[in-house]
């Protein structure tokens, strides 16, 4: 065989190999989202209230930020292409386990703690399977191939989160929820297969074998109470001033100091907290964390209210989707075209505007809108979905291009890290949000109520119910989980109403903050981002 032909077989494999890698990257990011529009019915199968549904999405994420970087660079001592491969096969596994939740249990646990431990499992998995595909395709593509590689990479990255409360919709309406997680088992095996033939194997043959348990466990417990403290603010029993809350967030406080610290210390750290001096690395890992928070936690809220609020069923939810996922999709690979063509701060900071602006004009929901209403999302969907089709690509390329070629593992799982952190906690961030906007609400107008033999005592247990059943309960009418003690009460309308107001205004005010998280990130990256940061 020529020399000429070894090379057009060499380059078609490269491509084959990039299909493979956005196999994986696929599973891991529709993952993040198809479970949105899901939750509805896993709550109505499950019986579960609002705080274990918040876990199916944060168990998820959270295992996935917290083994990330640990996960990265055992690929970077050990091989990529095995690493990835093994997140492949333990993500199908775990998806697997998720289908199955509702039919089975570990040990004497519940069905909805057997589905969140599950979900941890495919958080395991995909917490190898999105860093080292960036690396991957940064060690196999060079020049303008790269460019191009990153741009399909930011494409099917902005795609696969933007389309999953489409395709959970359909599959969740026309099967049932069941299938979302069965749909990851053949993708995973195809995905495993193309692997073993088309990537390439690399590796940092300078990485020392050394893995910092000592970093996994300080952030871990840092993410963890972090999260944990801001999903139990949504306890009715509990405020922010609750000492089980600031005693968590003192904790995170205190583990995320010592993380610092002794990263700082380590010869051979988890996470570099020097990267951080590079003002660009910390821009872009800025832009990822207020990307995920502002957005992608976003769509678990807007699927709620779409089918609490206006009585989509699932599919009918996905499809207001459509339009933000399609833009999604087309601009990804046009992002990776002007990378070559324009500074890529540019383009993250323009991009984080249109979300801000996109995001903001969704806030303008109301109590008294009705199904047909619903269009007043779309401007926002359209701005929103052109920032988001934009972002990725230059996001990535700013984590890899500011550091060495053989940190690449690492900058590529910190700044993975960055998305997933920012997802769970913007889920939970916008839970406790809601939470407090509802009882407040709650509170305020049931005080405010006249009807004959209604005292001050029974307005303080009316109070107490709906507060304690939450707002899931509360902005379905009180017919599912949690509204049984409703059903019987004379002023049921009277309660539906306020409730279902209490639940909208809500969601009004977090999406209000996500544009706010949206616009910082888009701050931060005008004055941190510079040219001259990045080496490749």
């Amino acid at each position: 065989m020529t020399t000429q032909a070894q090379e057009q077989i060499k380059t078609k494999r490269k491509w084959w190999a990039l299909a493979a890698l956005c196999f994986g990257l696929f599973m891991a990011l529709l993952d993040v989202t198809i479970v949105n529009v899901a939750l509805p019915a896993i709550q109505s199968d499950l019986h579960t209230d609002f705080s274990s549904l918040e876990w199916v999405v944060s168990a998820y994420t959270l295992v996935f930020a917290v083994t990330l970087v640990t996960v990265s660079r055992l690929g970077d001592i050990f091989g990529r292409k095995t690493l990835f491969i093994t997140g492949l096969g333990v993500f199908t596994i775990g998806s697997l386990l998720c289908a199955l939740s509702g039919h089975f249990t570990f040990g004497n646990l519940s069905h909805i703690a057997t589905l969140n431990i599950s979900r941890g499992v495919q958080g395991l998995g995909a917490s190898a399977m999105m860093p080292l595909s960036l690396a991957i395709i940064s060690d196999t593509f060079k020049g303008k191939q790269r460019g191009m590689a990153f741009g399909i990479w930011g494409g099917i990255s902005g795609f696969a989160t933007a389309i999953g409360p489409l395709v959970g919709g359909i599959l969740v309406e026309k099967i049932n929820w069941q299938s979302i997680f069965y749909l990851n088992v053949p993708i995973g095996i195809i995905g495993i297969l193309l692997s073993l033939w088309a990537v390439a194997q690399s590796k940092d043959e300078t990485a020392h074998k050394h893995i910092d348990l000592f970093g996994l466990v300080t952030f871990t417990v840092f993410m963890f109470c972090l999260i944990f403290g801001l999903i139990r603010v949504n306890d009715a029993a509990l405020s922010w001033r609750s000492p089980e809350i600031l005693g968590l967030f003192a904790i995170a406080l205190v583990a995320l100091i010592v993380f610092i610290i002794g990263e700082l210390k380590m010869k051979n750290p988890m996470v570099d907290p020097r990267l951080f001096k590079i003002p660009s690395f910390t821009g872009a890992a800025i832009a990822a964390f207020c990307l995920s928070a502002g957005m992608y936690a976003l769509l678990f809220y807007l699927s709620l209210y779409l089918q609490n609020g206006l009585g989509f069923n699932a599919w009918e939810t996905g499809l207001r989707f459509i339009v933000f996922s399609a833009l999604s999709f087309l601009l990804g690979p046009l992002a990776g075209f002007l990378m070559g063509k324009s500074q890529p701060k540019w383009l993250v900071v323009i991009s984080l505007l249109f979300l801000a602006v996109g995001v903001w004009l969704m806030s303008y929901i109301s109590p008294a809108d009705q199904a047909a209403d619903w269009i007043i999302l779309l401007p926002g969907f359209i701005c929103a979905g052109i920032g988001n089709g934009l972002i990725n690509p230059p996001i990535s390329n700013l984590a890899i291009g500011t550091v060495d070629l053989r940190r690449s593992g690492m900058a590529s799982g910190v700044n993975s890290v960055a998305r997933q952190i920012g997802i769970a906690f913007g889920t939970a961030f916008f839970g406790a949000i809601l939470a407090s906007r509802y009882t407040t609400t709650i509170t305020e107008k049931i005080q405010n109520l006249h009807a004959a033999q209604l005292t001050t005592d029974a307005k303080a247990q009316i109070i107490k119910g709906v507060s304690n059943a939450g707002p899931l309960a509360g902005s379905t009418g009180f017919s599912g989980q949690g509204g049984e003690a409703f059903q019987q009460n004379p002023l049921l309308p009277k309660i539906q109403e306020i409730a279902h107001a209490a639940f909208i205004n809500g969601v009004s005010d977090l999406i209000k903050v996500a544009a706010i998280i949206l616009a910082i990130g888009a701050v931060a990256s005008f004055f941190l981002i510079r040219q001259k940061d990045i080496k490749h």
